[in-house]
């Protein structure tokens, strides 16, 4: 049986885990939507990533809790706080800037997180709002290169993280009936259905299939190892922590990209990148530092 405060440290090496593997994901997607109508590409990247996720369901023993209708509301929820409204709005304001501000501006979520998470029973603290800041400032500082302009994509970006801790709410809600896999599952093929409907809708490319074909790499990748194995390691994390600590650390994801770039691209970061380490450090550890609230103070605790 684990302590608290295992579960904890578990919480936080899964999240960080989902951070390294999320460091790719802005580039992924800014460049393939280049390529690919960004809808369909939002849609075919989901429906690989459910199919990564109904394999765990499987490998964990879980495909009977398809079967708990109490979770249906909080997972169609979650479907369209954190699959359907930021994945129309993320895929095609990527399309329309580059990948340094597509980065840059999903850490618009922290702000949103230390607004919304006092309203669902996570109270503000000191520790809290050092960690979340430091890391925000941080990463900023890490991914700034000269001057930083904001146009229709920057906002649509922007706005795409509004949602985010709402649906992360309602999350945790459903993990008080089933399993993350299942969630994740759910989830998936329930957005990528919605965003497949959308690009057939708006995105008129006559030859989607000869589109999937020049571009399966970064389909593949996209759709199974950052949506599908990334998400598993953040759902699991989620799952043994609060709201702001998870968001938190999960968007320490420029620190593992600049990781990942000076091991193999030899691309060395310059002095402001340096200080932006430190900085986000800092903040990883005061939010490391405190314990996550516990759920039962909370309003997305399990009722009896």
């Amino acid at each position: 049986m684990k302590t608290s405060k295992q579960v904890e440290k578990l919480g936080v090496f899964y999240v960080l885990l989902a951070a390294a593997v999320f460091g790719v994901f802005p580039l992924l997607v800014n460049v393939g939507s280049k390529n690919i109508p960004p809808l369909f590409f939002a849609a075919i990247t989901t429906f690989l990533a459910s199919l990564v996720a109904l394999f765990y369901a499987a490998l964990k023993g879980k495909l009977h809790e398809i079967k708990k209708r109490k979770s249906y509301t909080s997972i169609l929820m979650v479907t369209l706080c954190i699959i359907v409204i930021p994945f129309v709005l993320f895929f095609i304001g990527s399309s329309k800037t580059s990948g340094l501000n597509s980065s840059l501006l999903l850490l618009s979520e922290i702000i949103f997180v230390l607004l919304f998470t006092p309203l669902m029973g996570e109270k503000t603290t000191i520790n809290k709002v050092v960690g979340a800041m430091g890391i925000l400032i941080g990463a900023i500082v890490v991914l700034q290169k000269g001057a930083f302009s904001f146009n229709t994509g920057d906002m649509l970006i922007t706005i795409s993280t509004v949602t985010y801790p709402i649906g992360n709410f309602f999350l945790k809600k459903a993990l008080n009936h089933v399993s993350t896999s299942i969630v994740l599952f759910i989830r998936f093929l329930l957005g990528g259905f919605f965003l497949l409907v959308l690009s057939f809708i708006f995105e008129k490319e006559p030859n989607k299939m000869s589109i999937i074909i020049q571009n399966w790499q970064i389909i593949a990748f996209t759709g199974l190892a950052v949506l599908g194995v990334g998400k598993i390691f953040l759902y699991e994390g989620f799952k043994r922590l609060d709201i702001t600590k998870g968001c938190s650390l999960a968007l320490t994801f420029p620190i593992f990209s600049m990781i990942f770039l000076m091991l193999f691209f030899n691309e060395q970061p310059v002095l402001n990148q340096w200080i932006g380490f430190g900085i986000m450090l800092i903040g990883i550890y005061f939010t490391i530092k405190r314990p996550s609230v516990d759920s039962s103070l909370t309003k997305y605790a399990a009722k009896e």
